[in-house]
């Protein structure tokens, strides 16, 4: 007797069978589904045989109603393409019959137009109009004739039965009489019918009134039999239908066998008529019997596709079954290790071999349960290490016999956190267990966050940021640097609360957040004090004055517009800074003195910030002038160079002359460029004014080079942002060009600061210009952090001793040393040594002395205008 699995098989390939006698698809669903079901059921209550037909049928199930619908779906695009190209052929043969109409209408308008402009029509001229007018092959109508009072006058063409109606009195034609006195007395054209006429043809009868002559009307009777054969409807290999309507009524004109629901019409309106056609092919729409054929390629390509996925996936679940199986059997060990929450343990006696119980091989993601020392302290996180092996060396050493302690691990997965207990017994064995506290650390540090941190922006609360500024007055002090405590405040927040509601105003002090953050260093700290009041503390200030650059950054950036959800929300901030030692030496007194400066600051004006000590006011107040007028210092040609010449410790000639910057303002006078140039790079305007540098000082030189000895270099210092700027390699180029100066004696000074983070812009524009021949002197030697493998990697070919140590030599001692060991560093780099600031005799000669290449100095020449250095007597000499 047949089993349920083996009925259910059978009852789905039945039902399978069945969608290809169906037409409705939602019926192929349900018998789909259906059979769907009874081949889960063979699968799930029959055994593993057969399982390659049960997995072909469960390919079917979706294959089968999906061909079954791709058939329906090509007959269905087959018989649309062919309503298609007859709907084509449809409309061309009614614009046919509609050009015909219209042709002749206009024929008929014609003959009106002539008989309105003749005083007096001859039979015989009206004859000849006619056969000049209408072509005969464009001919269709019965007759066209002129009724003059009602009297039929003319006749054309002068068939017999025409000529029987020439004279004819229209009164005595009651039927006729009302429509030729109602054109007469409208003076509007009239269409009558179809009517059937003498002929025996089925016509139209155009009446037209003649225009300026009430008393005469033109008639033209239209054979629509002739209209249709000159449209070529005769003969058409289609099944078609006309029909003209007119309000209510309808007329057939041709009628073929019955249409069927595919057929396709198309219809004009003319002569107040709806010309109305319906047509579908003699045959009716039959698809081509290849059609399906297609359909059920693509069926069969689906199964075997579908079959194919179901078998992988099939094989791919019995090897997951059989590795379910092999982790079963280490499920009592597993067990016993979640019941004790993420624990291990392990044991050594020799301290060389250490014993992993199975769970903490687990934990640490290693299969060996046996690890050397070595290895093991390998998982432990390094910067930890050191704390677990003083553990064990106090364990060790006797001095007690258990310690807990708290470190990292390295798992192959992630960092975690374990408690580890050790432990050591009478034997000297030595035990430890572990136990996974990575959730109860990240619960800790959520409540560590809730305690310090604002829950809404995630800057610090008032409280950790107290803290803060307490450590940092404290770090100040002993490095003997300043400190600036900013507090921000929001200008008219409530307005955005007001006028956005309080969640855009949340995601608006995120946002606020977050510029504070970019506008200040990672050893800054940034907190919210209340609603709409944030704080900042600068760390590590080598000026107060600094805080100024920082300032004028987050003023810029709170007032740039926030765009948010379709909204544009612009704000401005009020600034009061007060700073560490100057103004006060403890948290409450720094913020009190910064709320005074905030409160002052918008009794003046908001939008600003204001400093509570008087003297940065004044020094800011004397920048603010500076940053005002530096822009236009360029175009006001307020700028002039002057240069210093540096000159050989042998023999005093020259070796290059040194290019500096002086400004000598309208409104301020001279400006010091120690104040205006660092305010210059901090801005872009240190890029236009040293392209200005470097053109101006190209066609001083160029303009003089014939008084100069020719190897004599013309020296330009380079700001380090003009090294990263991406033009500037095509600008020195295009300016060397065009002065006429050769690179080989063009040379820039660079300092430690501009290469000291090895730009990939600054070492690319280094070696471009390099690679034009021109030289490369490190400026200001000693004051930066560079070492000796950036200075080899340099292009360079001089190195300049800041003047400071120069300065110190007649100290001696260790400053006479730092110098000799500048010089000979770089003369192992093969450079050129040159000393800057030298004032005095004694200096000349023990730099002389230790060596050095080249000096440079107040001892020589002072600054001055080129054309004044070159007027002295003696020009390359002192």
């Amino acid at each position: 007797m047949p089993t349920m699995p083996a009925l259910s098989l059978v009852l789905a390939i039945v039902l399978l069978g069945s969608t290809f006698y169906s037409s409705d698809l939602w019926v192929d669903v349900a018998l789909s589904l259906t059979a769907l079901l009874c081949v889960a059921v063979s699968i799930w209550r029959g055994r593993r045989g057969q399982m390659l037909l049960k997995l072909a049928l469960l390919a079917a199930v979706p294959a089968v109603p999906m061909t079954t619908w791709l058939e329906g779906l090509v007959l269905e695009l087959q018989i649309s393409s062919r309503q298609a190209e007859l709907a084509d052929d449809l409309n061309v043969i009614a614009k046919r019959v509609e050009s015909q109409l219209v042709v002749n209408r206009s024929h008929l308008d014609a003959v009106t137009l002539l008989v309105a402009n003749a005083d007096d029509i001859s039979q015989a001229a009206y004859l000849r109009w006619l056969t000049y007018l209408i072509p005969t092959q464009n001919y269709t109508y019965l007759n066209i004739a002129i009724t003059n009072d009602l009297v039929i006058t003319h006749v054309y063409p002068l068939s017999e039965h025409n000529l029987a109606i020439q004279g004819l009195d229209m009164r005595t034609v009651p039927e006729q009489r009302t429509a030729i006195e109602w054109v007469m007395q409208q003076q509007r054209p009239l269409v009558v019918g179809p009517i059937e006429t003498l002929q025996g043809d089925e016509a139209l009868i155009y009446r037209l009134p003649v225009p300026g002559r009430s008393e005469m009307i033109v008639s033209g009777v239209l054979s629509l039999d002739r209209l249709l054969s000159r449209a070529a409807l005769a003969g058409s290999r289609i099944n078609l239908q006309l029909n003209l309507k007119r309000g209510d009524q309808s007329h057939e004109l041709l009628t073929g066998n019955e249409l069927g629901p595919r057929a396709v019409q198309a219809h004009f309106f003319h002569s107040g008529f709806d010309w109305q056609f319906q047509a579908e092919p003699e045959q009716g729409f039959q698809p081509s019997p290849w059609a399906p054929w297609g359909a059920r390629a693509v069926g069969l390509v689906l199964w075997g596709f579908l079959f194919g996925i179901i078998g992988w996936q099939h094989r791919l679940m019995r090897v997951r079954d059989r590795e379910r199986l092999r982790l079963k059997a280490q499920e009592k060990e597993l067990l016993e290790a979640q019941r004790l929450g993420r624990l291990g343990s392990w044991t050594t006696d020799d301290y060389r071999q250490f014993s992993l119980s199975s769970p903490l091989a687990e934990m640490l993601g290693t299969e060996r349960e046996c690890l050397s020392e070595k290895q093991i302290l390998g998982y432990i996180y390094e910067p930890d290490r050191e704390y677990v092996l003083s553990h064990m060396r106090f364990i060790r050493s006797g001095e007690a016999g258990f310690t807990r302690l708290e470190h990292r691990v390295m798992t192959e997965e992630a960092l975690i956190w374990v408690e580890h207990s050790l432990a050591i017994n009478a034997d000297g064995e030595m035990s430890g267990m572990v136990r996974d506290i990575t959730e109860i650390k990240s619960t800790e540090a959520e409540l560590k966050k809730l305690a310090y941190y604002d829950s809404l922006t995630g800057a610090s609360n008032r409280n950790f940021f107290s803290k803060q500024v307490q450590q940092a007055i404290s770090l100040s002090r002993r490095h003997g640097n300043h400190l600036a405590l900013i507090i921000i405040d929001l200008d008219d927040f409530k307005a955005v609360n007001s006028s956005h509601g309080h969640f855009i105003g949340d995601e608006v002090l995120k946002v606020m957040t977050d510029r504070l953050a970019r506008c200040t260093r990672r050893s800054d700290s940034i907190a919210r004090l209340s609603g709409d009041r944030f704080a900042a503390c600068l760390q590590n200030l080598k000026d107060p004055s600094h805080a100024i650059f920082v300032a004028d950054t987050i003023l810029k950036s709170v007032s740039e517009v926030l765009e948010m959800d379709d909204r544009r929300i612009s704000l401005t901030a009020t600034l009061g800074i007060a700073t560490c030692p100057e103004d006060d030496q403890d948290y409450e007194g720094l913020v009190k003195k910064a709320e005074m400066a905030l409160q002052k600051a918008k009794e003046v004006e908001r939008g600003f910030y204001q400093f509570y000590s008087d003297q940065l006011n004044q020094e800011n107040d004397r920048r603010q002038e500076v940053m005002r007028l530096l822009p236009n210092a360029l175009n006001n040609n307020e700028f002039h160079l002057v240069l210093q010449p540096r000159v050989s410790s042998v023999d005093n000639r020259w070796s290059s002359i040194e290019v500096l910057l002086r400004w000598e303002s309208e409104v301020l006078g001279f400006v010091s460029p120690a104040e205006f140039i660092p305010l210059a790079e901090g801005s872009h305007l240190i890029v236009d004014i040293g392209n200005w540098v470097i053109r101006e000082a190209l066609s001083q030189f160029a303009a003089n080079l014939d008084r100069l000895e020719p190897d004599v270099v013309i020296s330009i210092n380079l700001s380090p942002r003009q090294l990263e700027h991406s033009d500037l390699v095509r600008y020195v180029a295009s300016e060397v060009q065009m002065s006429g100066v050769p690179a080989e004696r063009v040379e820039f000074e660079i300092t430690e600061h501009s290469v000291t983070e090895e730009s990939e812009t600054t070492l690319t524009t280094l070696t471009d210009l390099s690679a034009m021949g021109i030289r490369f002197a490190m400026d200001d030697f000693g004051t930066g952090y560079s070492n000796l493998g950036m200075l080899q990697s340099l292009p360079l070919s001089v190195l300049k001793i800041d003047k400071r140590f120069v300065q110190s030599l007649t100290a001696g001692g260790k400053h006479l040393e730092l110098v000799r060991a500048i010089i000979n560093l770089g003369h192992t780099l093969g450079l050129s040594v040159v000393a800057e600031g030298v004032e005095t005799e004694q200096e000349v000669k023990i730099l002389t002395g230790l060596g050095c290449d080249e000096l440079q100095g107040f001892h020589f020449y002072r600054p001055q205008r080129l054309e004044t250095l070159l007027s002295r007597p003696e020009k390359t000499t002192v």
